[in-house]
């Protein structure tokens, strides 16, 4: 599965660092992962350093309410629903509006 925990604490701890507070972090992802908790400190700490995430998410935002990960993730950045390729060409318009 995936270790979206393990993605995100390798990218806050490069060096030099990539994560500034003049960075915009672009993540495609269901917010599914092997360790849920881990995942979203790790989220947590990539949205301290860096100057906002987008996240795109593939699964159709009237699922979001079913998980729990959605859930969280989009209480603490923005989330778009990016499932077709319309919606993809929706978020790629929005991403100049966050």
């Amino acid at each position: 599965g995936t270790d979206l925990g393990k993605a995100l604490e390798q990218l806050c701890q490069k060096r030099p660092p990539v994560l500034t507070d003049a960075t915009t972090l672009i993540v495609l992802s269901d917010t599914k992962t092997v360790d849920q908790n881990k995942a979203l400190v790790a989220l947590f700490e990539a949205k301290r350093l860096s100057g906002r995430i987008i996240w795109l998410n593939p699964i159709p935002e009237h699922r979001w309410v079913h998980l729990r990960s959605a859930q969280i993730v989009a209480s603490c950045c923005n989330m778009i629903a990016c499932n077709t390729l319309q919606s993809l060409a929706e978020a790629c318009r929005k991403l100049t509006d966050f």
